[in-house]
């Protein structure tokens, strides 16, 4: 079915090749997408994050504003602070989100997580053969009746069972099989969480792990939660979405264990803009909301960033600039002040007299032809002798020198 998603808007303008019939028609979306943030559990896991219980309920109120659909607050069994977190977290009573909680396969965890007034549990049990083998120690059948009964032990407290098998993507498939089919007829589970859990898998490998989970467990939602060991998080979540699959679960920033989770904005930036598919997230308040786990989580994104990093809209090369000042879509998809970014332009070595003029004007300032040509050459001086751009402060001096030469 064609999408009559506009590819260009006086907010961006993407390639409309992604918008041709032939690509339309081999993806398979679910209805209604939902955005799992679990930034509190995973994002948290990260060597060296700690949120305090004040953090991960001034986070969850900041998600509940972006428009996320559940927040995973964390382990609640994990730490005394974590379940109290949660507690506080459950009373706020957000309106936009649902409130989630990892839980072992054990029952004191799940009637802990029903006791917070929780009422979505994920259940962690590691399918992997590894995992299975040498962390567990237990046979396929003694895995397959834990499900079953840890499972219909949290149906009847009376949540919505969301089964983690994690390293989903390292298991023999055949067992992978028995397991979802079996926890499938029992009706005590809810949806399914296809982990990858060391991003091991390729999208291809994911795409087809989508379409066989769905069809070994009769239908059941999916769920997909990938790290980014070989950097591509974001382009497996997409690929299971594409497949089929109905929840993501990432983290702003891409915070996470070893390279990270895939990244709540990359995602739903990509979906909004690449594929015409608006999740409901308000992409405005990205920026804000990144900056915010920025700093409560200390770890200082990459400049370079997509989405919300500092130097997603700044520029210095002239020529860039010079098409930028003519029409804005030459270097840009797609306008920063849609995910609350601001345009940049930065003076320095690989700039040009546009970048000058640009500057001069934001300041305030006129000077002829002659007296740019030299701001200009001192400004490549300035940089290439301190390796650096030059500042708002540094430009005026330059601007002073020019003026009594």
């Amino acid at each position: 079915m064609k999408n009559s998603f506009p590819s260009v808007t006086e907010n961006w303008y993407v390639s409309k090749i992604n918008f041709l019939d032939e690509i339309q028609n081999v993806y398979n979306f679910a209805p209604n997408i939902v955005v799992a943030d679990c930034t509190l559990r995973d994002g948290e896991q990260q060597p060296g994050v700690v949120f305090t219980k004040e953090d991960k309920v001034a986070i969850a109120k900041k998600l509940n504003k972006l428009g996320v659909h559940e927040i995973e607050v964390g382990m609640p069994s994990s730490s005394h602070e974590d379940a109290l977190a949660t507690k506080d977290i459950v009373a706020l009573e957000l309106e936009n989100t649902k409130i989630t909680a990892l839980a072992r396969a054990l029952k004191e965890d799940i009637d802990l997580v029903a006791g917070l007034g929780v009422r979505y549990v994920s259940i962690s049990l590691p399918i992997g053969d590894l995992q299975r083998e040498h962390k567990l120690k237990w046979t396929e059948q003694r895995y397959l009746d834990t499900c079953l009964s840890i499972t219909e032990y949290a149906k009847k407290k009376g949540l919505y069972v969301n089964l983690s098998p994690y390293d989903t993507t390292r298991v023999d498939l055949d067992f992978l099989d028995r397991v979802l089919d079996q926890v499938s007829k029992s009706g005590f589970v809810d949806r399914v969480r296809l982990v990858d859990t060391v991003g091991a898998a390729s999208p291809a490998a994911i795409k087809y792990l989508v379409k066989r989970m769905k069809k070994a467990s009769r239908n059941l939602p999916i769920e997909i939660h990938v790290h980014d060991d070989f950097g591509l998080a974001v382009s497996n979540t997409i690929a299971a979405l594409e497949a089929g699959a109905d929840v993501i679960s990432s983290t702003i920033n891409g915070l996470g264990e070893r390279s990270g989770n895939a990244a709540t904005e990359e995602i739903v930036m990509a979906l909004k803009l690449l594929y015409g598919i608006d999740i409901g997230i308000n992409l405005g308040l990205l920026k804000e909301t990144s900056e915010f786990i920025e700093n409560l989580s200390r770890v200082k994104l990459q400049p370079h960033k997509s989405v919300v990093g500092q130097n997603c809209f700044s520029y210095e090369t002239g020529l860039t600039i010079a098409g930028i000042m003519s029409e804005p879509f030459t270097a840009q998809p797609y306008t920063p002040e849609l995910v609350g970014q601001k345009l940049g332009i930065v003076i320095g070595k690989k700039s040009g007299k546009a970048s000058i003029e640009y500057k001069l004007d934001e300041l305030g300032l006129t000077l002829s032809d002659e007296a740019v040509g030299k701001v200009l050459n001192r400004v490549k001086e300035y940089s290439v002798e301190n390796k650096k751009p030059v500042s708002n402060d540094e430009l005026m001096e330059i601007i002073e020198q020019c003026r009594t030469i």
